[in-house]
């Protein structure tokens, strides 16, 4: 050949750098690039990924204008479904499967049932993970899992790996018949890559089952797992192609010797070409370089040649690096590209890509009453649409907290989905500990409702006894299992039965030195019909609520409610707890509310009793004076104690029905509230984008 073919890189060409902000930009900037340098010939076009982990959003990235494709590298199999299929189902029974009991742990059950293969394997894994979740079952048995001949493939206990890889391969062999059984989709090219995806597994447990039934692998089921793992990681699955036709997609070692007229090669960076590290050898490099055995440098140079030999010839050259630092990837282009810019004698384009940048501002949201937004208020809250329309005072003070809020809860009745979590949380706190404290004094009152202090002394000398009222409060509100059934506690909820346990001490021993008393009723449900004035005529409703416990000593009524948090509110006046302020009291408006039916109904029965609402903060209950009854007062003045709530009912009441006639006014919409700080821990706030 005459030496003018070898002097090729010497040519005229257009060059361009393009920085990009992302990994991902790159591949975004892709379809812009095609479409105006695609030859009409398509395999003298080349993608070159010099990082091969850009194949997936490279091949989503193609435009409509490539009309045949040939990927000339592999997929790695560790970013398919069937790698994460098999890890989920290895997870779950080596570090998810206790042998002891018999148990599995929820979150490795969860992710076997979320993946898509067990969603299309058995048709009851959707209704299974609803119903585990719902019933907060952190240790489910194999025997409730096994709800169809798929499930009880995948959650049949194995003993051994030999039983490991014969439960993998047949869920894979499953799959497959699944795949085969569908029509061809829109994605067929995935469907085939999965497919193939699904082989390439196979084919590797068969192997480890090979391995193993000859003896030659004989390993602890966890090590096992890693192996499998660690050689599926390493695995990549071959595309099937014509080299001759189509736009070619070639990682950098798949370039050698092949020539084309456009070219564009992504994540040129330092770190990815040449790649970074060094050999996996514990021969060190000065031996290596010694003994003339392959070095860093050597790779280097190979890398370089390869650089080089494909700019050769090319007319149209595009390289793209990412600015961002991140992991290895340090932000630099290519020492290549450096060299190259130095040393061309040409101009070399330069171009960076931006993303565009659009800042997102949040309107407010308003909630007009508009005609179909009353109807909707009426079919839920008038007794007479629906018969069991109900204000309670946690609606109540939703709406003083936040009106937005109340339409999403109580209107449009909105919930947030079931969570599993193994946090024995506040409202969980509370309910296992009012659970046990109702259970206590129903056995209290047993033979009588007079409570003396004999009583009460011998309950607290009963540790085994108080420790089983916890317990049936967990069993019963948070592990979902019957009475009979052993409760299995990890060390948070462990910790946090021992709380509610000195809890309950707390609560008895404050009753201990107010006994003797009359206790007239635990979690006691009360309600009051009530008429609401609106623009379009009276709304008929009911308020009230449950409350924790009722009990009478020297013609005193106390309406108590248990409180395992927070601070004792003593509010300025009845009028504070109907403004939306920081520090309004709700606690204090929930008895008072109670404590206004209450002594309504006291008075239509001519009882002469007083009714004292009172709050009774169990975590502050130990102290010898300590008293429930809620006290009020204007700051920096003597407060006083609500011993006779009477006195304030009329103006409750007052500010009660106008609060009332607000909520159900059509004049006045549901708007945010201007207190960002309940926004914290609500529910809808992603709503709202607070």
């Amino acid at each position: 050949l005459p030496a003018s073919a070898f002097s090729n890189l010497n040519r005229p060409k257009e060059i361009t750098y393009i920085e990009s902000p992302t990994e991902n930009g790159q591949a975004r900037y892709l379809p812009q690039w095609i479409r105006t340098n695609l030859t009409e010939d398509e395999k003298e076009t080349a993608v070159v990924l010099c990082n091969e982990s850009m194949l997936q959003p490279v091949l989503h990235s193609l435009p409509e204008n490539v009309s045949h494709l040939n990927i000339t590298m592999g997929f790695p199999l560790s970013q398919t479904p069937a790698y994460s299929f098999v890890n989920a189902l290895m997870e779950l029974h080596t570090a998810g499967y206790n042998p002891n009991n018999g148990r599995y742990r929820f979150d490795e059950v969860i992710s076997v049932l979320r993946h898509p293969y067990t969603r299309q394997l058995s048709p009851e894994a959707g209704k299974l993970e609803k119903a585990l979740t719902q019933d907060n079952r952190f240790y489910p048995l194999p025997s409730e899992l096994e709800k169809d001949e798929a499930l009880e493939l995948l959650f049949q206990p194995r003993e051994g790996n030999l039983s490991l890889c014969i439960m993998l391969a047949e869920a894979l062999k499953r799959m497959a018949a699944c795949y085969q059984q569908q029509a061809a989709s829109a994605d067929a090219a995935f469907d085939q890559l999965y497919r193939e995806a699904l082989f390439n597994a196979f084919t590797l447990i068969n192997r480890f089952h090979t391995l193993t039934e000859s003896g030659e692998l004989q390993v602890q089921p966890a090590t096992f797992k890693r192996l499998l793992t660690r050689v599926m990681s390493a695995a990549s699955i071959p595309f099937h192609g014509e080299p001759a036709i189509g736009m070619q997609v070639m990682g950098v070692l798949e370039t050698r010797n092949l020539d084309f007229r456009h070219l564009i090669m992504l994540s040129v960076n330092e770190g990815q070409l040449p790649k970074s590290g060094g050999e996996a050898s514990f021969i060190p490099y000065n031996l290596r370089k010694a003994f003339g055995m392959t070095t860093i440098d050597h790779k280097i140079a190979v890398y370089a040649y390869y650089f080089y030999r494909l700019l050769q010839r090319a007319e149209k050259v595009t390289l793209v690096y990412n600015t961002s630092t991140d992991g290895i990837n340090r932000g630099e282009m290519s020492r290549f590209m450096l060299q190259f810019l130095i040393e061309w004698e040409y101009p070399v384009r330069r171009m960076v890509l931006e993303a565009a940048q659009s800042p997102q501002t949040t309107a407010p949201i308003t909630i007009e009453k508009t005609p179909d937004v009353m109807r909707r208020m009426q079919s839920v809250f008038d007794v007479r649409v629906n018969p069991k329309a109900f204000l309670s005072p946690s609606a109540l003070n939703c709406y003083l907290d936040c009106p937005l809020k109340f339409y999403y809860k109580y209107v449009a009745q909105l919930s947030a989905p079931d969570e599993v979590s193994a946090e024995v949380d506040a409202s969980h706190f509370g309910s296992i500990f009012h659970d046990a404290a109702e259970h206590i004094y129903k056995d209290l009152t047993a033979h009588g409702k007079v409570i003396n202090k004999e009583a009460i002394e011998t309950l607290l000398k009963d540790e085994v006894r108080l420790q089983e009222y916890v317990d049936n409060g967990f069993k019963k509100l948070f592990f979902n299992i019957p009475k009979e059934e052993r409760a299995e506690y990890n060390g948070i909820q462990l910790i946090n039965s021992a709380v509610i346990t000195r809890y309950l001490k707390q609560l008895l021993e404050n009753d201990l030195r107010y006994a003797p008393f009359t206790f007239s009723g635990s979690e006691h449900f009360v309600s009051e019909d009530i008429d609401i004035r609106t623009p379009r005529g009276i709304l008929k409703s009911r308020i009230g609520g449950i409350i924790d416990r009722l009990d009478t000593k020297d013609g005193t009524l106390r309406i108590v409610d248990y409180k395992t948090g927070g601070d004792a509110d003593t509010p300025a006046n009845v009028e504070s707890l109907f403004l939306p302020d920081k520090k309004r009291s709700a606690y204090v408006f929930q008895t008072f509310l109670y404590a206004s039916i209450v002594c309504r109904k006291l008075r239509e029965k001519g009882s002469g009793l007083r009714v004292a609402p009172s709050l009774l903060y169990i975590h502050r209950a130990a102290s010898q004076d300590y008293s429930p009854v809620i006290r009020m007062g204007e700051p920096r003045k003597e407060k006083e104690a609500v011993e006779d709530f009477s006195q304030y009912e009329n103006l409750f009441r007052e500010n009660l029905n106008q609060l009332l006639e607000v909520i159900f006014n059509p004049e006045i919409a549901f708007n945010q509230t201007d207190n960002e700080d309940k926004c914290s821990f609500c529910d809808f706030r992603g709503l709202c984008k607070r």
